[in-house]
C-alpha cells in the first residue's frame, strides 16, 4: 500500500491548559487548530510506502530555535498465541487528537494524540485489566511489566474498600475479593478532594484528577466515607491515615494537562507572545510529548527486538510475553539533487490486553525522525531493515 499525507504547522499552545491551571480550558479545543494546520498547509514532504504503515510529516520549532520536519509513521499488530507479532493490514490512521474516557477536565486519557515532534525516551504505555491469581477472587495482587535489562515496574491492586468515620475515628474496611480490577487512573490515587465546607471548590490531584482516594485534613471535616485507591503499593495499602499522600501508578498515558508533565510546555505569557512567538518558550521541554508514566519511560530507546512480558494482566493471572518484530524503519528523504537517509526512533510502543477475547490483543508501534532543513525534501520514502 501507498501512504501519503501531506502537512506543516504545528498545535498552538497558547490557549492550552499545558500553561495554566488543567481546569482552565478543554484539551480537545487546542488540537482543532493543530489539525486543520497540518492538513492545510501547502509546505509538505509527501511520505510513500509499500509497508502497511501510517505517514505523517509536519513541521516543527525545535528546542534550538530551528525548524525541523517531523516525519511519523505508525504500525499495527495481533500478539499471536506464542507471543510473536502479525501486522495487521492496511496500515492504520494516525491519532491527531487526544481521547479520554469521559469529561476531558477530570478522566483518564485513553489515547494520546500522535503528532508529537519528539520524545527523549520510547514511552511503553498498556491497556489492561488486572486478573487475580488463578482467576480465584482475591484481595490484593501485584500486577508488573518487565523487559530484561531494561525496564520492570510493578504495583498492586485491591478489591473497593471504603474509608469510613467513626466514633474512633477514621477506618479503612477490608478490600472485597475480586477478580478483576481495570488498570485505569479512575481507580488509582487522585481526584478530588470534596467536602471541605469552607472551599468554594475542592481540591483537585494534580497528578491524577480521575482517581480517587485523595483527601485534606480540611475535607476530611466534610466527609463520612469515601473509596479508597485500588492502585498502589503495599507499603501505602497499610497506611491508617486517609489523608495520607499516596503515589500515583498506572500503565496508561499521563494527559498533557496534568502534572508533572503540563511543567514541561514551557510560560505561554505576554513576553512569549511579544518576543517568541511562534518559537517555543525558552523554559520548553521536550519531555513534554513523552505521555507514558515516568517509570515506563525507557532510555535508551528500545530498539525493536526486545520480549516484554506482562504479569496479572491477563486471563487467570498468569503471564504473557510478547516480542517486538525485531526491524528497524530508515527513511529516505529527497529533493532537487539531495538526497538523506534517517533511521527512525522507536518512540512509542502501547500494549492493548484488554480484551478479553485474546485474539484481539493488539501491539502498536511509532517510530519518529527529525528531518534538518525540511524545505530541501519534497519526498519521503520509508522501509523497513531487519535487525540481526
Amino acid at each position: 500500500m501507498v501512504e501519503i499525507v501531506k502537512s506543516g504547522g504545528f498545535p498552538d499552545l497558547r490557549n492550552c491548559p499545558e500553561s495554566g491551571n488543567i481546569l482552565d480550558t478543554e484539551p480537545s479545543a487546542c488540537h482543532s487548530d493543530a489539525i486543520e494546520a497540518i492538513l492545510d498547509s501547502d509546505q509538505s514532504m509527501h511520505i510513500s510506502s509499500l509497508l502497511p504503515l501510517g505517514a505523517l510529516f509536519f513541521k516543527h520549532w525545535h528546542t534550538d530555535d530551528t525548524e525541523v520536519g517531523v516525519v511519523v509513521a505508525k504500525a499495527v499488530f495481533e500478539i499471536r498465541e506464542d507471543g510473536t507479532l502479525k501486522t495487521i493490514k492496511p496500515g492504520p490512521e494516525l491519532e491527531l487528537t487526544d481521547v479520554f474516557a469521559g469529561d476531558v477536565a477530570n478522566s483518564a486519557l485513553v489515547t494520546e494524540q500522535e503528532i508529537a515532534p519528539a520524545k527523549v525516551a520510547t514511552d511503553l504505555t498498556i491497556s489492561a485489566v488486572a486478573h487475580a491469581p488463578d482467576g480465584r477472587p482475591a484481595q490484593d495482587w501485584e500486577v508488573s511489566v518487565n523487559i530484561p535489562d531494561k525496564l520492570h515496574y510493578a504495583c498492586r491492586v485491591r478489591g473497593p474498600a471504603l474509608w469510613s468515620k467513626g466514633m474512633m475515628g477514621w477506618s479503612l474496611s477490608e478490600p472485597e475479593a475480586v477478580t478483576q480490577v481495570p488498570m485505569s487512573y479512575d481507580l488509582a490515587y487522585g481526584g478530588a478532594a470534596q467536602g471541605d465546607p469552607e472551599a468554594e471548590t475542592p481540591d483537585i490531584h494534580e497528578l491524577n484528577p480521575a482517581g480517587q482516594g485523595f483527601a485534606t485534613a480540611q475535607s476530611l471535616e466534610g466527609k463520612q466515607s469515601f473509596a479508597a485507591a485500588q492502585i498502589g503499593s503495599v507499603a501505602e495499602f497499610m497506611v491508617k491515615d486517609p489523608a495520607a499522600e499516596m503515589t500515583v501508578h498506572g500503565f496508561g498515558p499521563i494527559a498533557k494537562a496534568w502534572m508533572p508533565r503540563r511543567a514541561y510546555a514551557g510560560t505561554f505569557d505576554a513576553d512569549w507572545e511579544s518576543t517568541r512567538h511562534p518559537r517555543m518558550p525558552e523554559d520548553y521541554d521536550l519531555r513534554f510529548w513523552n505521555a507514558a508514566p515516568h517509570a515506563l519511560q525507557i532510555d535508551p530507546m528500545l530498539d525493536g527486538t526486545e520480549t516484554i512480558h506482562l504479569d496479572g494482566m491477563t486471563e487467570g493471572g498468569g503471564r504473557r510475553s510478547l516480542t517486538l518484530p525485531g526491524v528497524k524503519l530508515m527513511l529516505a528523504a529527497e529533493g532537487e539533487n539531495v538526497t538523506k537517509n534517517h533511521t527512525m526512533k522507536l518512540d512509542t510502543v502501547h500494549i492493548d490486553v484488554a480484551n478479553p477475547d485474546a485474539t484481539q490483543h493488539r501491539v502498536t508501534l511509532i517510530w519518529r525522525a527529525l528531518v534538518t532543513g525540511p524545505d530541501r525534501f519534497t519526498t519521503g520514502q520509508l522501509q523497513s531493515v531487519k535487525i540481526g
